[in-house]
């Protein structure tokens, strides 16, 4: 019997991403930056003119990538970029041989579908195990190595000495470490440049960002990653040409080299509103992990997920729910925003709560 090569056996258990687009007054369920684009972006999409839709971009979003060398001062050999965060993890993904990927449990589901779509099998570590060592954590063979910090979808940070330690030893066993900043605006200050830092230090380490968060750009699909040159080669190999569109490479690279008071502003009234938030649900019960991203996790026990996300769509909120493996991971993840769409959340949940007490 001749083996069948269509459709691929370990795409079984794959599905399509349809996460609900649907228009709701407070949309909270999808962690992009609820105060808009950056303005240095939004100027060039308002100057763009016919070229940008007749012509081929730079093969490899040339200016987004310079703009990204300059900011941390390395040549643009350096930097890798994608469509999105996503598309730059689907690259580094596929660069590598098939393996096994390792990551920590709570954590981004996407994660686990880019690793089986391309031929690598995911291994969740449990949150709290993969802490109490760094080693276990990243396995004794070459594998892939994925740390989001923060952590999604419960916000929690990672200390940097955990990471340099899963660092140096993924650098020593031959593993690929990847280091997804996704979040790390709200996590970090504009100076600390730590995990960047560590990839450019080492030769199997990037370190992943994208530009859907803070600054606003989730329509754009414009992120980079950063690492050795050799690795960075490899990556573009795996990428291939003209993913990312030019006025995408022009409007990320003008924001990403931009002086406009914007993006510290809506980080730090973001920030402000996390922790206004987070109080809030714990003064009514709720327990909310520390949350270091621009979102909170209210843990829930499995049955309530499903009819409290729906009674919460009714009073015009949308939330995202996850079913983790262990209670750690159960519960609804929320974007911070404007406080007037915080606090129609908290009234939706209050609503609920009257409803069920």
């Amino acid at each position: 019997m001749k083996p069948d090569i269509y459709p691929r056996d370990d795409y079984g258990d794959l599905g399509r991403y349809l996460p609900d687009r649907s228009p709701i007054a407070a949309d909270l369920g999808d962690n992009r930056n609820l105060w808009g684009a950056h303005p240095a972006a939004l100027a060039v999409l308002a100057e763009a003119g016919t070229p940008v839709a007749s012509e081929y971009p730079g093969s490899y979003a040339d200016e987004f990538a310079s703009a990204v060398a300059t900011k941390f001062g390395v040549s643009p050999y350096h930097v890798t970029t994608g469509a999105g965060g996503t598309g730059v993890l689907d690259a580094v993904m596929r660069a590598v041989a098939p393996t096994h990927m390792r990551f920590m449990d709570p954590g981004w589901p996407a994660a686990g579908m880019l690793a089986r779509m391309n031929g690598h099998e995911p291994v969740p570590v449990e949150w709290e195990e993969a802490l109490d060592d760094p080693v276990r954590f990243a396995g004794p063979r070459p594998c892939i190595a994925y740390i989001a910090n923060p952590g999604n979808p419960t916000g929690e940070a990672v200390p940097d000495d955990w990471i340099r330690a899963v660092y140096r030893h993924t650098e020593a066993v031959g593993s690929v470490l990847i280091i997804d900043e996704a979040y790390g605006e709200y996590n970090r200050s504009r100076d600390d440049l730590t995990p960047f830092e560590m990839a450019l230090e080492g030769e199997r380490t990037l370190c992943v960002k994208t530009l859907s968060k803070a600054y606003g750009l989730a329509g754009m699909r414009a992120g980079y990653g950063v690492g050795s040159e050799s690795l960075v080669l490899e990556v573009d190999k795996a990428r291939g040409p003209f993913v990312v569109s030019g006025v995408t490479s022009t409007a990320a690279a003008a924001a990403v080299s931009s002086d406009s008071p914007w993006l510290d502003e809506t980080i730090a009234e973001t920030t402000v509103n996390r922790e206004r938030l987070t109080d809030r649900l714990r003064q009514r019960g709720y327990r909310v992990p520390d949350s270091a991203a621009n979102f909170v996790f209210i843990l829930r026990p499995d049955d309530r997920l499903e009819p409290e996300t729906r009674r919460l769509e009714a009073c015009g909120v949308r939330v995202r729910p996850f079913a983790g493996v262990t209670a750690r991971g159960s519960g609804l993840r929320a974007t911070v925003a404007p406080w007037d769409r915080m606090q129609r959340l908290l009234d939706g949940l209050d609503l609920i709560a009257a409803r069920t007490g």
